[in-house]
């Protein structure tokens, strides 16, 4: 196809677009993402306050400039192919056989954006309004999902799914960025097209992980140190969920188990008293304190607190459903921009799954603080060393195996995925007002929870209040109830 070639795409839309025909190579961690879907929501009010009266968003421009906006991004126009030795995948961006975005409408009857307000956004009052099948299920297999859904107010709720393989929280943010931005110049262009000019230091910048991760220094025959004793420790802790044979659950087994979910809250106050308490090093125990001198930890964080409050609250329900399971787990995303030399502006999926298991007796004898600590020094390790070697063990078929047989829900396991940032709001202004809500439709893999701001940049000195998405068996969610720990800082909202 030429440069500039006018195409219609399956949703009906024309688009003018100049792909040129590329390839991205992807790593062992992006293959590992397998079909899951990145899921934001949000919520434009579109009732205009001055006139008090209903106004219709511009829903056909939104999807045009949906169009224009992915230009800047091949990556999510291609469709995943095996690597030529049939070990590995990659995306390949044929500028014939574009991957279009699935776009699809729908009404959600008579409720209103006030409505699902009064109600906390609950999952179950707009669910089915903002359902879609997951990308992978999709007859084009396409990169990117939209579902814009009209509510009788006049608002508007936008429902996005974007591949894993191709793009993590941030890149994801990057490309909501772009297109809000490309949005508001078309429509001062007055309906014709214009291609976004960005500055260079704005630019998106989508590379070959393959590359970059060659880059890297190949770790040592004899790795030393943290990075060793770390990966020794997973490669323990993987055997012995095998040897307990947690692994052999297939998808209907697991389906047995009763999820909920639910969504808390966690205020301003509470984080202030949970650092306060929490936060100083000093608060250690002093059979802790060790650890801490021994590994050079200097700080704790706000997330390495939080995740220890919901980590160990977890833990001490599984402890109570299953004491003959000794261990618990917890997997944290982490971004590797920085770490592995990746410039901030990288657009593709640079989030890296550092696993950390600890034994439940250990957990439920530490404080908050010692947790912290814990969970802080794994962070700490995070270094090019060890995403080399963790990125070699992720290819093996076996490792990657016994990585999966941790999410058995009978296992102790709690994965975090942390996304802060409250700038969102502003990174998603079409020009029609910023949103009144962002959400993300919680993963319904075992323990998974995802951390959601509610409030934008300017209402949070009136209602400064973060709100935590999370999928939990109901048994394990019964017994955080009653956590007087967990309580004592964690709210529910539903």
């Amino acid at each position: 196809m030429k440069p500039g070639r006018r195409t219609r795409s399956a949703h009906g839309l024309s688009a003018s677009l100049s792909v040129p025909a590329q390839e991205f190579e992807l790593p062992s961690i992006d293959s590992a993402q397998g079909n899951a879907d990145l899921n934001f929501v949000f919520f434009f009010a579109g009732a205009s306050k001055r006139h008090h009266k209903k106004r219709r968003l511009p829903i056909g421009q939104l999807k045009a400039s949906l169009m224009s906006a992915i230009e800047q991004f091949p990556i999510m126009l291609g469709r995943a192919a095996a690597t030529s030795d049939d070990r590995g995948l990659k995306i390949v961006v044929d500028p014939n056989d574009i991957n279009w975005p699935d776009i699809t409408e729908a009404s959600a009857g008579n409720m209103t954006i006030a409505s699902l307000q009064r109600n906390g956004f609950a999952w179950s009052r707009w669910s089915q309004a903002a359902h879609t099948a997951d990308l992978a299920q999709r007859p084009s297999n396409p990169m990117v999902g939209v579902h814009i859904v009209k509510y009788a107010c006049g608002g508007i709720s936008v429902h996005t799914k974007i591949r894993h393989l191709v793009v993590d929280g941030s890149g994801a943010w990057r490309f909501y960025q772009t297109w809000a931005q490309t949005f508001q110049a078309e429509r001062k262009q007055s309906g014709s097209r214009r291609t976004l000019v960005y500055l260079q230091d704005n630019a998106p910048q989508l590379l070959s992980r393959s590359a970059m991760f060659s880059a890297l220094a190949s770790p040592p025959s004899a790795i030393q140190g943290a990075v060793a004793e770390h990966i020794n420790q997973m490669s323990q802790y993987f055997d012995s969920v095998l040897e307990r044979q947690l692994h052999v659950a297939s998808k209907d087994h697991m389906e047995t188990f009763a999820y909920s979910v639910r969504k808390f809250s966690l205020t301003h106050e509470a984080v202030t008293r949970l650092k306060a308490r929490h936060g100083d090093l000093a608060l250690c125990s002093p059979e802790h304190r060790q650890f801490v001198s021994a590994h050079n930890i200097g700080f704790v964080s706000t997330n390495d607190l939080i995740c220890s409050v919901f980590w160990r609250a977890i833990t001490r329900a599984h402890h109570a459903l299953n004491a003959n399971d000794p261990e618990t787990c917890m997997m944290l995303a982490c971004d590797m921009r920085s770490r592995i030399g990746l410039p901030p502006k990288y657009t593709g999926n640079a989030s890296f799954p550092l696993i950390m298991n600890m034994d439940k007796g250990q957990i439920m004898r530490q404080t908050i603080t010692d947790t912290a600590t814990w969970i802080r020094r794994q962070i700490n390790i995070l270094s090019p060393e060890y995403v080399k070697q963790m990125s070699t063990v992720m290819a093996s078929p076996e490792d990657m195996q016994r990585l999966i047989s941790i999410f058995h829900p009978s296992n102790s396991f709690f994965s975090a995925s942390i996304i802060s940032g409250f700038p969102m709001f502003d990174m998603v202004d079409f020009g029609f007002g910023k949103p009144v809500h962002i959400d993300v439709p919680p993963y319904l893999t075992p323990g998974f929870s995802i951390w959601m701001p509610t409030r934008s940049t300017a209402q949070l000195a009136k209602t400064p209040t973060t709100s935590i998405d999370i999928a939990l068996r109901e048994d394990v969610y019964q017994l955080m109830l009653s956590d007087a720990e967990f309580g004592e800082y964690l709210e529910v909202v539903y």
